[in-house]
């Protein structure tokens, strides 16, 4: 088991027949005849992270636009990650940006914080929210590879191995892409 990604973009909303019973064999008969362009997404409002839903549809909808997919890793392997980016990118662990954010911190102040705080198992974020994790994603991407190469080269007190350095590249674009996707009326749908 791990995280797997899904995105989509130009999301469609749908409407659905109050008496079909939700992923039932009608169901999804249902939802063949339909023909619809891509997989139908519950987007249900996470009431932890409203920042992160917010442009979503309520209920339920598909993407038309452009979609991607990669396997984010193992939950605790995302996690490493995701600590990671919060050192490379703002000088401190995920944990001291829980603690900035549950301290009153903005989630506009703060870069990649509509990711660092939030679920590793699953949730969605949606347009608004990918926008400005685009944006970080493509304005900080030279002062973080910077400084990578500089934990890599093993010039600063934190040092990283060469399999880590190329296992963060190589994930820094699958975020970045997806993101890129979403934020044109789209989702990043963690699963």
């Amino acid at each position: 088991m791990g995280l797997d990604i899904s995105v989509i973009s130009e999301i469609v909303p749908i409407d659905i027949p109050e008496d079909l019973e939700l992923w039932s064999n009608a169901y999804y008969e249902w939802e063949e005849k339909q023909d619809f362009d891509g997989s139908v997404w519950n987007f249900q409002p996470n009431t932890y992270f409203p920042e992160q839903s917010e442009g979503l549809p309520d209920g339920f909808g598909y993407g038309t636009g452009e979609d991607y997919s990669f396997r984010a890793g193992s939950y605790s392997g995302y996690g490493e990650w995701r600590d990671l980016l919060a050192k490379v990118a703002l000088d401190m662990g995920i944990q001291g940006i829980w603690n900035k954010i549950d301290a009153g911190g903005n989630y506009s102040e703060i870069p990649f914080s509509e990711q660092l705080n939030f679920s590793d198992a699953d949730g969605i974020i949606g347009p608004v929210a990918s926008k400005k994790l685009y944006n970080d994603y493509v304005s900080y991407e030279k002062d973080i590879m910077k400084k990578l190469d500089r934990y890599y080269l093993k010039f600063e007190d934190f040092e990283i191995d060469g399999d880590t350095y190329a296992w963060f590249k190589h994930k820094y674009k699958d975020w970045k892409e997806a993101f890129r996707i979403a934020s044109n009326n789209g989702a990043v749908i963690f699963h």
